[in-house]
This record gives structure tokens, sequence and C-alpha cells, in this order.
């Protein structure tokens, strides 16, 4: 049987319900033994972003540092944290400080002990709480929680929920401004206030936390610089293809893209719950992500054109190729309902298997006998989609293209 030993891991959030993110982190660590007051810390960082809430906690354990940075890593997944700066914001950062008898030296993924838990008061302020023995002799933890402005908020089981709703201002009361101000609402939020054509820009933002620019994509870039700054409001715009450069100089600005088709408002507000979002920039539009019990990942500005390619290639191409489909069948007299099983049978393949395992077909199995008799088949404004789309089942099947030669 290992021996036990004492381990100290630190906490921090600084998105969205804090008190939340830290206590639900703190259920799921194994072994805690004690755990400190948290503290209000302003960042370090450069990077636009809210005060994190810090912590740490001392555990009476068998688990080694390998085994705890794991419990770490889980904890920052359930708290569906997103990595974008290396000191940016986050829903929660779980850091393994020391664990008795024993250095790691394995970077990047674990120095224990923690190299930089020295020199950070808003680590050895909370340990202090319940490892005082670390500390660095002669610490005056008085002077230093007032020269760095930390602030003693309580105890975590003392504290209530924060709230996790932005008060939201939506400028573009169409499908996609509509939807995310239905989602939102259901989601419990206050109903966002909505801007559509001819609204004052002066009143846009005025009493709120974040502005969603929902125009079309070309009116971005004029209806940012239309707005007043306020250093307290993030602006944010629902484009899949811009950056945040297109909002100008705001003093906190975002993106997020949410990957789904939207057809009208109401069909879009039903399809938000879950999906996933591109964001970018101020931290705040993750809550947007949280408010849905959504997915985030980062697009950087310079890669979010070839990621809205992706997005059009997935969905808008897949109904025109569809529209393709139905031309031809009605060639035929069969009604392009018949093909709808078959059509929804494909898709779930490629979400289960990927799209090479689930292609099935002529062009998978090197059958060009049957590939030459669609060709003769089909009207001439219908036979180059389908020979282009050929090209593109051999490439992802892995098959060359057949030597003419060898054919005739």
């Amino acid at each position: 049987m290992s021996e036990r030993h004492r381990a100290f891991l630190a906490l921090g959030s600084n998105i969205g319900d804090r008190v939340g993110h830290l206590r639900r982190a703190i259920a799921s660590i194994p072994d805690v033994e004690a755990e400190s007051a948290v503290y209000e810390t302003p960042p370090i960082s450069e990077i636009a972003q809210d005060a994190f809430l810090n912590m740490v906690v001392r555990l009476d354990t068998e688990l080694d540092a390998r085994a705890l940075l794991a419990v770490c890593r889980a904890c920052e997944a359930e708290a569906q944290r997103v990595r974008i700066d290396h000191w940016g914001p986050r829903t929660l950062d779980v850091d393994v400080l020391w664990v008795d008898d024993e250095t790691v030296d394995d970077p990047p993924d674990l120095l224990v002990p923690h190299p930089r838990m020295f020199e950070r008061s808003f680590v050895l302020v909370p340990l202090a709480d319940v490892g005082a023995d670390l500390l660095p002799a002669r610490y005056d933890l008085a002077a230093v929680s007032a020269a760095d402005e930390i602030v003693r908020v309580g105890r975590l089981d003392d504290l209530d929920a924060e709230p996790t709703v932005l008060r939201t201002h939506i400028v573009g009361a169409g499908r996609a401004g509509g939807a995310l101000a239905r989602a939102l609402t259901a989601a419990g939020w206050p109903e966002p206030t909505m801007f559509g054509r001819g609204a004052d820009p002066a009143a846009v933002g005025v009493d709120a936390d974040l502005v969603v620019i929902a125009t079309p994509d070309d009116a971005i870039a004029g209806v940012a610089a239309a707005l007043r700054r306020r250093p307290e409001v993030t602006v944010a715009h629902l484009a899949g293809s811009l950056g945040v450069d297109a909002l100008g100089d705001h003093p906190r600005v975002a993106a997020i893209h949410p990957l789904v088709s939207m057809p009208d408002a109401g069909t879009g507000a039903a399809r938000l719950p879950g999906a996933w979002f591109a964001i970018a920039g101020d931290p705040r539009v993750q809550q947007i992500v949280a408010a849905l019990d959504g997915h985030a990942f980062h697009v950087a500005d310079a890669d979010r054109a070839v990621y809205h390619a992706a997005a059009v290639v997935a969905s808008n191409h897949l109904v025109a190729l569809l529209g393709h489909a139905e031309r031809i069948a009605a060639t035929a007299g069969v009604p392009f309902d018949a093909f709808t099983g078959l059509i929804r049978g494909s898709v779930e393949n490629v979400a289960s298997l990927g799209p090479a395992a689930a292609l099935t077909g002529p062009a998978a199995r090197g059958d060009e006998a049957t590939i030459d008799r669609h060709l003769a088949a089909l009207s001439e404004d219908e036979r180059a989609p389908y020979a282009a789309m050929v090209r593109e089942a051999r490439r992802l099947a892995g098959r060359p293209a057949p030597d003419p030669e060898a054919r005739s």
C-alpha cells in the first residue's frame, strides 16, 4: 500500500459562476483535507479579463504528482476550460503546487514543486491558510495582500453562487439575432434588448455587459464603428469568417459563431442549446456557450476564413449536393422523400465512423463500370457535378483515377 502524504493544489476561476466552478472542482478532488479561504485577485496579464477567485486545498493522499495532474485536467475539462491565451481567462485553472518528498521535472506538463508558486501572491496568500510552513521566511502577508490588491472574500461554503447571465443588447433582429435572443431567454438570461435597422447607436450598450452584432457580415464594421466605446462593455459579432479586428478599437471585443444552420429564428433557437461555437477574443462570450450547454473551440483571426469555408461545405454545399440528387431522382420519377432515410443514415455513419470509413458506393470500391453507366445516363448539366463528386469520392477512398487507356 502506498504511503500517504501531503499535497497542495491551487484553483482559480474568472469566467461565469466562479464560485460554482471552484465548488464543483473541490467536490471532485479526492482526499481534500483542508480548504483555504477564497480570495479575489486582479489578473496578472495585459489581456482584458475579469478578476479571479483563487484558493488552495491541502490533500492527505496516496496519489503522486502525475496522478494529481490527471485530477486537475479532469476538473478543468468538466468546467469546459478553453485554452486560448497562456495568461488569458479561464473558467477553471487547477495546478499541482507541491507534493511532499516529490520532485518532478517534466516540462511543460508537470513541474513539482511549481516553479512560480513562491512568486505569486495569489497562490501564497491562500497557501498560508493551509500550508503556512511552506511560505518563505518572514513573508508579510498583510503587506503583500495590500500591494497586490488581494481581497479575502470568505469561506467557499459561505459564498452564494454568482450570476452567470450578462445584460445583453443584440443589434440585428434577423434569423441569427432572433435565434440567439430566444435561446438565451429560454436559458434563464434577462431577455436581450433588440435593436433593428435605424436604431440610435448611442442607445446600444447603455446598461449592458455585452453587445452582439448580428447583422450581415459586410455591415459589422460599420455598426461597430458607430457604437460608443465603453470600457465595461464587450462588443462581439456572430460572423464565422471575420475576426475580432472587424470590431475596430473597442476595449473588449469578441467573436462567437454558432456552428448550426438557422433557416429561421425559431428553428435556430431550438438548435443552439448543445451546439458548438467558434469563439475568439474576450472571455465573456464563453458565458453564452455555458448558458446554452454548448461546446467552445477557439479559432484565431487568421484561420477564421478557412474555418468558415469548412462550415459552408458541411452545410451549404451539402444542401446544394442534395438538390443535385433531387433533380436526378425526378428524371426517373422517384420522389425525393424516398432518399431522406438514406441521407440520415449516411450522416449518422459519418458522425460515428468519420468520412473515410463511412464512404460506400462504386467509387469507394473501384466499380468504374457502374460509374460509366451513371455518366452515360445523366443529362449533360448533371454530368459535370456527378463527375466532380466521383473525383472527391476516389480521393477520400484513396483510389487513383482509372487509366483511360486501360479502360479502352
